[in-house]
């Protein structure tokens, strides 16, 4: 039987998604309570990884089991077992061919950002922007040079395993009293591909660079490198869309 669950975590204190020795996970809390339900040695595979201190709203996760527990009692049963920053959503049987990560079509991320006055309650959970005003009006601009299909390999960290052509089908940022939220959307990203064209947008919003200067970037396809990286206490893993 496979089981998907959509799952949402504060990321303050792991070390990303993914299982790693010697380093507090999403993966392996998750893992460590399905085992203890199950008594089998459960692997969950994801629609993708976030990295350490970044957040997720509704991941998408699945795994097989023998263990016969109605569908919509996975979630109950997991949660209880999980730590009180993770929870699960929802839980559900899906078909034998389902794939979190390969049958995704889509993922939308939202990045959140400050420009009031340094709030210590916030800080794991918006970015506190401590340099001023940005301009939204320039932001929202420069963002349209993203939207399509083009190369991002100046726009995040790469192997030559896999491509850096990525299709983004909407970039919104909106602000209100002083918050930005960036909301981006596409079939895929690599890793810190939206903190990279976030960090590259602020320095637009902030007069530093010009949406020339991005342009420039985006389209030297890895020659010229995005020097600027949002925080990760910023981004979230908003939705997953499946067909």
């Amino acid at each position: 039987m496979r089981i998907q669950c959509i799952v949402s975590y504060d990321g303050t204190s792991f070390y990303g998604w993914q299982k790693q020795p010697d380093c507090r996970s999403v993966q392996e809390v998750i893992e460590t309570a399905i085992n203890k339900i199950t008594g089998e040695n459960n692997i969950i595979h994801s629609s993708g990884r976030t990295d350490a201190k970044v957040h997720a709203s509704n991941q998408v996760f699945h795994f097989d089991t023998q263990k016969d527990i109605a569908p919509k009692q996975w979630q109950r049963a997991i949660n209880h077992f999980l730590p009180e920053d993770v929870y699960i959503k929802q839980s559900q049987q899906v078909s034998d061919d389902f794939h979190s990560r390969y049958s995704a079509m889509k993922k939308e991320y939202h990045y959140r950002l400050s420009t009031n006055p340094y709030n210590p309650f916030e800080r794991h959970y918006i970015y506190q922007y401590p340099y001023g005003t940005l301009d939204l009006k320039s932001m929202q601009e420069a963002s349209k040079i993203f939207i399509g299909t083009h190369d991002f390999a100046s726009f995040c960290v790469y192997d030559q395993l896999g491509t850096t052509v990525r299709t983004i089908s909407s970039l919104e940022i909106i602000e209100e009293n002083g918050y930005f939220t960036f909301k981006i959307v596409g079939d895929g990203f690599r890793r810190y591909m939206v903190r990279m064209i976030v960090g590259g947008l602020i320095q637009v919003g902030a007069h530093r660079r010009s949406k020339d200067f991005l342009l420039e970037l985006l389209e030297s396809r890895g020659t010229k490198k995005c020097l600027f990286k949002a925080e990760p206490q910023g981004l979230y893993l908003e939705h997953v869309y499946y067909e």
